[in-house]
């Protein structure tokens, strides 16, 4: 085992409410270093400490505890799903978040991942918008309730082409996020590497001017919104933010690009209608404007 002592990110501001510890997983000590030197641009990161082998982690949680571990999949000593499972079943450490990190993060990697309770994913190389967003979402809400969302998703029609097979199937390897009234979606700035759907409460898309934020719309269940970024890869041009508690499915684009079935193709097409519509909808406006 290799593992640091203690260490901690020097002249930077440090958010207590929001500290986070991080216990950092890989058998690679070049990936560790990477991994290491990005964290401590984080300003949250508070505490950074590492491991070679995913053996030792349930000891060095219940020495020192940790708020969210980085934990590489493609360690070949033990299964990563499994060791994240028996963390999360000990009533000591149920509350720790996993990031779970891989060249190659597949569709089965996130279904396993899912399953065991991780919910934020890394795709190696990374820059620093990919980790701050993966341990961003390591620490949502999520819905666990396979049913009772299946019976939302049902009523949404960007859905209604997928047959209950298909929805089931896409449920188990998106994130379907639970958010609290004012809480953000994503900032204007962000990279934008999903789309999401909007199953229930209302979104609100906000533009900051110089005083104020102004509401460029309020978006309510069967909205869906973040569809550009899959198409141009620019950053987010306005911020997102629950009004009320929400419930929203992520639709990530490494998700789309792994599914090579007739799934990927409905969820293809249903996207190019999506924008299709919004660029329609916004020339009619323009033109009538003028």
């Amino acid at each position: 085992m290799t593992e640091s002592p203690l260490i901690r990110p020097e002249n930077r501001p440090i958010k207590p409410r929001h500290a986070l510890s991080v216990l950092l997983v890989d058998n690679q000590p070049e990936s560790r270093a990477l991994l290491k030197a990005a964290l401590r641009s984080i300003a949250e990161v508070t505490e950074i400490r590492e491991s070679s082998t995913p053996g030792n982690v349930p000891a060095l949680l219940a020495q020192h505890g940790a708020t969210v571990v980085l934990i590489e999949q493609n360690i070949e000593e033990e299964d990563v799903f499994d060791l994240v499972k028996r963390i999360r079943r000990d009533p000591a450490t149920a509350n720790t978040r996993f990031v779970l990190m891989s060249n190659h993060l597949d569709t089965e990697s996130r279904r396993r991942g899912i399953e065991a309770g991780i919910l934020g994913y890394l795709s190696k190389p990374f820059d620093i918008n990919s980790l701050e967003r993966s341990i961003k979402d390591s620490m949502g809400k999520v819905s666990t309730n396979l049913k009772e969302t299946l019976n939302k998703v049902r009523r949404i029609e960007f859905f209604s082409d997928f047959s209950d097979l298909e929805l089931v199937r896409l449920l188990k390897i998106c994130h379907t996020r639970k958010f609290q009234d004012s809480e953000v979606i994503f900032n204007e700035g962000e990279k934008g590497d999903r789309l999401y759907v909007l199953i229930m409460g209302n979104v609100d898309i906000l533009k900051q001017r110089d005083d104020h934020a102004e509401t460029l719309a309020t978006l309510s269940a069967g909205d869906c919104f973040g569809e550009m970024a899959l198409v141009d890869q620019e950053p987010r041009s306005a911020d997102a933010r629950a009004k009320g508690d929400s419930m929203i499915i992520e639709v990530n684009d490494q998700i789309i690009n792994d599914i090579n079935d007739v799934l990927a193709l409905k969820l293809f097409r249903k996207i190019a209608i999506l924008v299709t519509k919004k660029l329609r909808n916004y020339t009619s406006q323009h033109v009538d404007q003028n």
